[in-house]
């Protein structure tokens, strides 16, 4: 593949493949990261995933927003931000780990050091049929139920995390479900939505709410999980901590 369309840009893999890398498991990677719905650092400079050689593997890192990393490093790393940067960090490449195999990659998360790598993929996976440009049907990925307040703490903690908001009915990124009448949100993923395949949205978004719950806490957010009688868990944001 020489190109790969995202939401609202191209991107050419000349921008993601550093020197070292395998180009054809760096474009099947960086392929199943998009239709995850997660950004990709370009040439190491976050928010996203950033691809780097590790012999014939690839590992994963998760940079957060420069404000966090650049926070991270003052002091010689010894201060709150690089305790929530780790945190991010860690709570996205488990993540990773979870949600790769389902696109038939060869992922898993490793000790030293700790961070996730990818070493092969069986075949480039089946995304499902290509949706339509826009589904009428999709809820808005934040729910005016909410309140305002809620949605701007999730939106300031989602920003430091280096996650994307989703900004439009079926739009990749943090979702903002209404869930009682005290207008707190319910936190979702959306993939992107070329992704199609039923089994491999609920493993991403099954990945994606695991990180959200140790990602946005880490980044200032008040969260809880709930688990109201015969219906899924809901993680709940409350506002800021």
């Amino acid at each position: 593949m020489d190109r790969i369309a995202t939401e609202n840009r191209e991107l050419t893999l000349g921008q993601v493949i550093a020197p070292g890398l395998d180009p054809v498991l760096a474009d099947l990677v960086t392929e199943a990261l998009l239709l995850a719905g997660l950004p990709v650092a370009h040439g190491g400079h976050g928010p996203g995933v950033h691809l780097v050689p590790n012999g014939g593997a690839i590992a994963l890192r998760w940079l957060a927003s420069p404000r966090l990393e650049d926070a991270a490093t003052a002091g010689g790393g010894q201060n709150p931000a690089a305790t929530a940067r780790q945190l991010v960090a860690d709570a996205l490449e488990n993540a990773l780990a979870e949600l790769l195999p389902a696109f038939d990659l060869d992922a898993e998360r490793t000790d030293a050091p700790a961070r996730t790598t990818v070493r092969g993929s069986a075949a480039r996976p089946d995304t499902g049929p290509t949706p339509p440009p826009s589904d009428p049907a999709a809820p808005p990925p934040v729910h005016p139920g909410v309140r305002a307040e809620i949605v701007t703490a999730v939106r300031r903690s989602a920003a430091l995390a280096g996650l994307p908001v989703a900004t439009r009915p079926g739009g990749a990124g943090i979702t903002l479900n209404d869930c009682d009448a005290a207008g707190l949100a319910d936190l979702g993923w959306n993939p992107s939505p070329r992704l199609a395949a039923p089994d491999l949205t609920t493993a991403v978004q099954d990945a994606m709410r695991h990180a959200l719950g140790i990602a946005l806490r880490a980044t200032g957010l008040d969260l809880s999980w709930h688990r109201p009688s015969g219906r899924p868990a809901q993680l709940r944001a409350h506002g800021p901590a």
